[in-house]
């Protein structure tokens, strides 16, 4: 990887920071070689559901928390967009229930709280407009109306990944694709962007990273650091890059709007 790569903004989903899954060692070597003015945590950076049922947190995770306030220390600007996994951070009365906990929990969620916390955010682009960041799962039919089916697939997910990670993949996907499906997922997007007057909509939650061109607008994924280890970066000139991080720790572009 090139050092100091620099963008304008990076957008990050999907880490599942406190799952064993998580590859933490491509995401630190991409934030070790990369500055950017605004830094965007699209949601479920922190897995507490995982956490929840069998608790993991090694140093290298609580490095990449690291790596984010030092980033905000030296003046990016931090936003954290809350996504279902990191849930808790959408309820102040759990969040103070959890820093109860023991100190991993409050040394984790001291540090979130320097950032300035949403659910969605209006992002302006200079090049494209206005542009609406939400995690997704408010798209997600089961995610949104049946938690505990949500949670019980998740489970099954980190086992799976952990035995067989290209099988876990297909199988996510498989999955996803049935349930956006069902769900309307994409004409949900499209019904956001025409009524939010949003050019397009960036977002993390399905781990597909992809950036589509539609008539009416743009839908951009940022995919995830379990399996596709992918961003969408924004170009000083404002151009928009799905980039991902290969075995070699290089920075390869997928597709450019």
């Amino acid at each position: 990887m090139t050092n100091n790569n620099q963008y304008k903004s990076v957008f990050l989903s999907d880490i599942h920071l406190g799952f064993n899954g998580c590859q933490n060692k491509k995401l630190e070597n991409f934030l070790t070689n990369t500055d950017f003015e605004n830094l965007y945590l699209v949601g479920d950076i922190i897995d507490f559901w995982s956490m929840e049922d069998k608790f993991y947190w090694p140093d290298s995770h609580q490095k990449i928390l690291n790596i984010f306030e030092s980033k905000y220390v030296k003046g990016a600007n931090v936003f954290y967009i809350s996504g279902n996994h990191d849930d808790p951070l959408r309820d102040q009365p759990l969040l103070e229930e959890i820093m109860q906990k023991d100190e991993v929990y409050k040394k984790i969620i001291s540090v979130l709280k320097k950032f300035e916390h949403k659910e969605r955010h209006d992002f302006v682009s200079s090049k494209y407009g206005k542009l609406l960041i939400l995690h997704g799962d408010q798209y997600d039919a089961v995610t949104s109306n049946a938690k505990w089916i949500s949670k019980f697939g998740g489970m099954l997910y980190d086992i799976l990944i952990m035995i067989n990670r290209p099988m876990s993949k297909y199988l996510k996907n498989l999955t996803k694709k049935i349930v956006s499906g069902a769900s309307g997922f994409q004409k949900l997007v499209k019904e956001e962007c025409l009524e939010g007057n949003y050019v397009g909509l960036i977002c993390g939650h399905n781990h597909r990273p992809e950036i589509l061109k539609y008539k009416t607008h743009v839908y951009m994924n940022t995919g995830d650091w379990v399996e596709s280890c992918s961003a969408i970066v924004e170009e000083m000139d404002g151009t928009f890059k799905l980039i991902k991080v290969d075995e070699n720790f290089d920075i390869e572009t997928i597709s450019t709007l």
